[in-house]
Order: C-alpha cells, then sequence, then structure tokens
C-alpha cells in the first residue's frame, strides 16, 4: 500500500487510485504544510470491510512513514527509504 500510496500522491498511478487519496493541505502557509500528509477519508459508512479500503488504510500507513521517507524525490529512493525504516 504503501508504494501505491507514493505512486498515486506524486507519479505514475492509474487516475482511479489518484481519485482516492487527498493531499492535505493548509489555507495559509504553516510549518504543517511542507510535511506531505494525506488526508483520511471521514467514513460514513461502518462495516467490517471498511478500514480494509485503500481510501482508508493509504493515508494511514502514509501519515505513520517518517517525514524523510514521505519527502521523497523520485520512486527509487523512495523504496530505499521505506526499506531503511521498515528493516
Amino acid at each position: 500500500y504503501k508504494l501505491l500510496a507514493y505512486k498515486a500522491k506524486n507519479g505514475p498511478a492509474p487516475s482511479y487510485l489518484s481519485d482516492l487519496i487527498t493531499s492535505r493541505t493548509a489555507p495559509r502557509c504553516l510549518r504543517f504544510s511542507s510535511t506531505a500528509r494525506l488526508v483520511p477519508p471521514s467514513l460514513r459508512m461502518s462495516g467490517k470491510y471498511t478500514s480494509r479500503f485503500f481510501s482508508v488504510l493509504a493515508p494511514r500507513w502514509w501519515n505513520e512513514l517518517p517525514l524523510a521517507v514521505r519527502t521523497a524525490e523520485s520512486l527509487t529512493i523512495f523504496k530505499r527509504r521505506l526499506k531503511t525504516y521498515l528493516f
């Protein structure tokens, strides 16, 4: 999910995945605006499978990554930093 989230946010992902996630933007310039976070969706429906949706899991896992991983300049650098962080 983390690679798909990176591709959906920054690059070569299909449009149906890019439409599922939104970047958090501030109305004015704040320190928080440079953290490259995603907005988790507000869930209106409840069920045992809603927490497994890509649109729910991707922002949650993306926002848990360190800033250095989230702000990687390319997919190769993102993969390298992600492996270092996870292992």
